[in-house]
């Protein structure tokens, strides 16, 4: 008599589990709201009580998974920013840096404003509240360190260097510095860029230009 045993697909390395899924997909729903919000009444004038309701769930819910009202926009541009990064890892070999850093970015801005209608105009309306009140602006700098440290990998990748080689984290940093002052000067008024992804651009050439990004 043989006995059979069932086996249990496994998740695979690095795929998070169900339960992980919908938890992520929660807090993004959750941060589309809270994001439309904003942009509707102002930051100052939205509540958590207001961000729950909008989620259909109860305060006690809202708090499982965020602590804090300025966190509920983490999801969101977190999401933007890790997009960017799978498209830089996957983008053609063959693209120098500078040119496979700006068409993944602009792949994924395409792509979060299809998936989350926001446009130029509710964007730069998210950002100046970001410089506007600082707990946005902590949360906003601290995407931007997270992103940094996703960087890396992809850009090692690319020129052939260890992850904690000092140039691969130095063109991490002035690459996630320039993208984030870039969107943040549009955001303000800067009046030498007609949009976001051209205020990005431009900020990726001049590092370019001057040598540091070769390629």
């Amino acid at each position: 008599m043989t006995t059979s045993t069932r086996r249990t697909p496994g998740r695979g390395p690095g795929r998070p589990s169900l339960t992980e899924r919908r938890k992520q997909d929660t807090r993004t729903e959750v941060s589309r709201a809270a994001a439309r919000l904003f942009i509707e009444r102002g930051y100052d004038a939205t509540t958590v009580e207001d961000i729950a309701a909008a989620s259909g769930m109860a305060l006690r819910t809202f708090y499982r998974y965020f602590r804090a009202k300025e966190e509920t926009i983490v999801p969101l541009f977190a999401a933007g920013t890790r997009d960017w990064v799978r498209r830089l890892t996957e983008a053609d070999a063959a693209e120098g840096l500078v040119d496979a850093l700006l068409s993944s970015y602009r792949g994924s801005v395409r792509h979060a404003r299809a998936a989350e209608g926001v446009d130029e105009d509710q964007l730069r309306t998210l950002l100046r509240m970001m410089e506007a009140h600082p707990a946005l602006r902590a949360v906003w700098l601290n995407v931007y360190r997270d992103t940094e440290d996703r960087l890396c990998p992809a850009i090692a990748a690319r020129v052939g260097a260890p992850e904690d080689a000092l140039e691969v984290r130095l063109a991490a940093g002035t690459v996630n510095t320039a993208v984030r002052i870039a969107m943040e000067r549009w955001a303000a008024g800067d009046a030498s860029s007609r949009s976001a992804d051209e205020a990005v651009a431009r900020a990726l050439r001049m590092i370019a230009d001057g040598g540091l990004l070769a390629g």
